[in-house]
C-alpha cells in the first residue's frame, strides 16, 4: 500500500490536498471501465444465454458475480465522490476486487479455456498506472494466484486442467509484463504531466509579469506584426500618440514615419530608430526585432522628446551639482588663508581708517563667500537623508532655543503652536537645516517685534503634517513670488540667495514638500500676520497618549 504513488513521492495516507486531481481522474474512469464491462456481460448474458457463451459451466454463478460488479461499480462511483481521502487504499480496493471478480467469472465459463482471462490485463495497467513499481507487481501476483489456484481447483475437483498450467503460466507472465511495462509508462506520463503543468505555471507567471512590467514602463510599447499591425500597446503608448484600441491599428495610420522605420527594420537586421510626430507632439521610436527571424514581431519604443531632453537637463544639473560641490570644497582653504590674512593686517593697520574699511571689506565678503560654500556642500548631502521619527514639540522648542541664542534673537519674537504628539518622519539634521533657513529668512523680513513669527505645527490628514513658519513683514511681491526657490535669487546685498533653495531641496529629499501660501489661501491661524507664510508638508502622525 505504502508504493501506491511512489513514483510521485506522495504517501498511501495522503488525504485529497496531497494526491493530483489526475489520479482521482484515472481512478473514476478505472471504474466507468468497470461499469461498461459488467454492463456488456449484462447484455451478453441476456443475448447469448441459451448457447453459453459467458458461464458455461456454472450460470447462475456467472450472472449473480456480474449483478455484483455492476452494483459494485456503483459503489465504488459513490465512494469517489464522497470520500476524497485515502488514495492508496482506494486503489488497492479497486484492483483486488477486479482480480477476484474476473476469476469468478473465468470459474464460472470454464477455467482458463473460456478466454476470460485476458479480461485482468485491464484492471492490472489502470493500477500499474496509478501505483509504485512494487505494489504494481504485488497486483500482478495476487491475479497469478489467482489463476493457479482456480485452475488447480478444476486439477483436484475433476481432474482436469493439467495441460491448462502452461496457458495460466503464459498469462500471468502476461500480468507481470503488463504491470511492468504500464508503470514505467505511468511513471513517463506522471512525470511530463507535473512537468508541463509546472511549465505552464512559470508561463502563467511570466506572462503576468511580462503584462506588468509592460503596462507599468515610462516608455511607450507597441508591439507590431510583420504586416504592420499593432498586436499589443500598453498605457503609455496610448498615452502617448492620444488615442485609445490600437489594437488592430496599422502603422501607416498611426505615423507614416513610424511604418517606414519599421518596413526598413524588416529589410536589414538589427534595430532601428526614428523621430516621428503625431499630432504635433515630437517622439523618439526605438525599434527592435522580438525574434532573431526576419518578418517576426517588431517592438517599437515610444518615448515623449521633451521627457527626454528633461532627462538629460536633470543628468547635466547633477553633473554640474557634483562639480559644484568639488568646487567649493576646493575653495574653502583659500577662503580661509583670505581671512586670515585680513585679519593680519588689521592688526599691522591700526589707527588707519582706509586700511581698516579695506580690511573690514574684505573680511565681510570672505564671511559671505564662506556662507555660499557651506550652503553648497549642504545641499550636496542632499540624498543623505536618514530618516527618524521626530517628536515635533519637543524638537521646535529647542530649536527655538538654540536659534534664539546664536542669531540673538529675543525669544519672544517667537510664538510656537504645536498639536501635542505630533510626529513627523525626517532627517534631524535636514529639519533643523530647514526651519533654521526658514526662521532666519522669516527674522530679516519681520518687524522684530513681539509676536513677530508664528511657527504652528498641525496634522493634515492622510499621514501628513503641515508646520508654516509666519512673519509679519511686508509679505512677498507677486513679482518675486515665482523666484523665491530659485538658486541666487535674492533681494538682500547681504543674502546668498540659496537659503530657500536648499530648504525645498533638503525637503523633497525627505518626501516632503515646501511652499509659500499666497495670502488668499493662508489658514486661520495666519490672517494675522501680514508677511510670508512658508508651509513645510511632511510625512507624519499623531501619536495618542
Amino acid at each position: 500500500m505504502s508504493a501506491v504513488v511512489a513514483a510521485t513521492g506522495l504517501t498511501a495516507g495522503s488525504g485529497h490536498g496531497a494526491v493530483p486531481e489526475a489520479f482521482w481522474r484515472s481512478l473514476g474512469y478505472f471504474n466507468l471501465s468497470r461499469l461498461l464491462l459488467a454492463a456488456v456481460l449484462l447484455v451478453a448474458i441476456g443475448l447469448y444465454g441459451d448457447s453459453r457463451v459467458f458461464g458455461a459451466t456454472d450460470p447462475g454463478l456467472f450472472y449473480r458475480v456480474c449483478i455484483a460488479y455492476l452494483l459494485l461499480s456503483a459503489a465504488f462511483a459513490w465512494a469517489l465522490n464522497r470520500l476524497r481521502t485515502l488514495f492508496a487504499v482506494h486503489l488497492a480496493i479497486h484492483a483486488v476486487c477486479d482480480v477476484i471478480v474476473i476469476t469468478l467469472l473465468l470459474h464460472a465459463s470454464g477455467g482458463i479455456r473460456s478466454g476470460l482471462g485476458i479480461l485482468l490485463l485491464m484492471p492490472l495497467a489502470a493500477a500499474a498506472t496509478l501505483s509504485g513499481g512494487r505494489t504494481s507487481l504485488f497486483y500482478a501476483s495476487i491475479a497469478t494466484f489467482a489463476l493457479f489456484v482456480e485452475n488447480t481447483y478444476w486439477v483436484l475437483q475433476y481432474e482436469i486442467g493439467w495441460t491448462d498450467y502452461f496457458p495460466v503460466g503464459m498469462l500471468a507472465a502476461g500480468c507481470f509484463a503488463v504491470a511492468l511495462v504500464t508503470n514505467r509508462l505511468g511513471k513517463r506520463l506522471i512525470a511530463n504531466e507535473a512537468l508541463v503543468r509546472q511549465r505552464s505555471e512559470d508561463l502563467r507567471n511570466q506572462i503576468a509579469i511580462n503584462r506588468l512590467v509592460i503596462r507599468d514602463m515610462p516608455s511607450g510599447v507597441l508591439v507590431v506584426d510583420a504586416d504592420g499591425k499593432v498586436r499589443l500597446a500598453n498605457p503609455e503608448a496610448e498615452r502617448l500618440v492620444g488615442r485609445s484600441g490600437l489594437n488592430g491599428l496599422a502603422l501607416d495610420q498611426l505615423a507614416p514615419a513610424l511604418e517606414q522605420a519599421h518596413r526598413r527594420l524588416l529589410e536589414s537586421t538589427g534595430s532601428g530608430r526614428a523621430q516621428i510626430a503625431i499630432d504635433g507632439r515630437g517622439m523618439h521610436a526605438r525599434l527592435l526585432r522580438a525574434s532573431g527571424e526576419h518578418g517576426g514581431e517588431v517592438l517599437i519604443f515610444l518615448d515623449d522628446a521633451v521627457r527626454l531632453r528633461a532627462q538629460a537637463q536633470q543628468e547635466k544639473l547633477a553633473a554640474l551639482g557634483r562639480l559644484t560641490a568639488n568646487i567649493a570644497h576646493e575653495i574653502r582653504n583659500p577662503l580661509s588663508a583670505i581671512g586670515h590674512a585680513s585679519q593680519l593686517l588689521a592688526e599691522e593697520s591700526r589707527g588707519r581708517q582706509d586700511f581698516l574699511r579695506l580690511t573690514r571689506i574684505i573680511g565681510d565678503n570672505t564671511i559671505r563667500l564662506d556662507r555660499i560654500v557651506q550652503e553648497v556642500l549642504q545641499l550636496n548631502r542632499r540624498d543623505r537623508a536618514e530618516t527618524e521619527e521626530i517628536a515635533l514639540g519637543p524638537f521646535l522648542q529647542g530649536f527655538l532655543e538654540q536659534i534664539s541664542q546664536t542669531e540673538r534673537i529675543d525669544p519672544a519674537s517667537f510664538v510656537l503652536q504645536a498639536a501635542p504628539g505630533v510626529r513627523v518622519n525626517f532627517d534631524r539634521q535636514h529639519l533643523h537645516r530647514v526651519l533654521w533657513n526658514l526662521v532666519v529668512n522669516a527674522w530679516r523680513h519681520c518687524r522684530h517685534a513681539k509676536a513677530s513669527i508664528a511657527i504652528v505645527a498641525l496634522p493634515a490628514g492622510q499621514g501628513l503634517v503641515e508646520l508654516h513658519v509666519v512673519d509679519d513683514g511686508t509679505g512677498v511681491s507677486e513679482e518675486h513670488a515665482g523666484k523665491l526657490f530659485e538658486p541666487f535669487f535674492t533681494t538682500e546685498a547681504r543674502g546668498t540667495g540659496l537659503g530657500l533653495y536648499i530648504a525645498r531641496e533638503l525637503a523633497e529629499a525627505n518626501h516632503a514638500a515646501l511652499d509659500q501660501i499666497p495670502a488668499g489661501e493662508r489658514p486661520d491661524f495666519a490672517a494675522r500676520l501680514t508677511g510670508a507664510d512658508f508651509r513645510l508638508l511632511m510625512e507624519g502622525h499623531v501619536k495618542s497618549a
